[in-house]
């Protein structure tokens, strides 16, 4: 089985449409929705278009997925960290999501695992096993994998989440983040992986200033769309989004 991994959505319909293409061309036997899908200006439009793959996608869940449910439900709890996006930011994406799409994103697996060509058993989650909200970076120490995938018994495991793509070995199992469709830091395009028989990173190109000016028709009241825009017209550097991601680290580890 060859998968094409597409992780960090975040409602980015022009940026998932091209990659989408990529995909076509490339021919995965499967597509794996890695989290973090819907959140974002165009949440229920890139819903219906992930949910016209069908059975070639399998979905796993991102924090950012449970969180619009929590909004949809009434039950959305403030997030604690300064890379979280704004309570007013789950609330307006949650507004336009209906029951169907609220179930869809309700009822799914925080971990999948399949078999790939040339790789094995290979786990897929959002961020790390134990926490669909934790960060884990490229420079994380040792100890923090062996904690974070203690619970894993597959040699390979990929991940999203932090938005940045990276290949890794790290206590004996290889880490492969997938890096972000719709909001990518430290490159232009849009980021997702081939996997089988080997590791592809790949890198999309479409135009962000043309992606961006439809955001920001489809969602210029939602809470943070500047930033959200701005951001696909010009990513964040990768030193920015490192450090903004290592105090989230130190904050997190405090609280384990």
């Amino acid at each position: 089985m060859r998968v094409a991994v597409l992780a960090d959505i975040h409602g980015n319909l022009p940026a998932l449409d091209a990659v989408l293409a990529d995909v076509q061309y490339a021919g995965p036997d499967l597509i794996v929705l890695n989290g973090d899908l819907a959140d974002g200006p165009m949440p229920a439009q890139t819903l219906g278009r992930l949910a016209e793959l069908g059975d070639r996608a399998v979905w796993v869940r991102g924090h950012a997925d449970r969180r619009l449910v929590d909004a949809f439900d009434g039950n959305f709890m403030i997030p604690g960290l300064d890379t979280d996006p704004s309570a007013d930011w789950f609330e307006w994406c949650a507004a336009r999501l209906n029951r169907y799409y609220r179930d869809l994103l309700a009822d799914l697996p925080p971990l999948i695992t399949l078999d790939v060509d040339g790789l094995g058993p290979v786990a897929f989650c959002h961020a790390t096993a134990r926490d669909d909200g934790e960060y884990i970076l490229v420079d994380s120490p040792i100890a923090h994998y062996k904690g974070a995938f203690a619970s894993v018994a597959e040699p390979t495991v990929v991940v999203g989440h932090t938005h940045m793509p990276f290949d890794r070995l790290a206590a004996g199992r290889r880490v492969i983040n997938a890096g972000s469709v719709g909001l990518q830091y430290g490159h232009q395009g849009a980021s997702w992986a081939m996997l089988g028989p080997d590791v592809t990173l790949r890198r999309t190109r479409y135009d962000a200033g043309a992606a961006a000016a439809v955001l920001w028709s489809a969602a210029r009241d939602l809470p943070g769309i500047e930033g959200f825009t701005g951001n696909v017209r010009t990513p964040a550097s990768d030193e920015e989004a490192l450090k903004a991601f290592s105090v989230s680290v130190r904050l997190q580890t405090r609280e384990r």
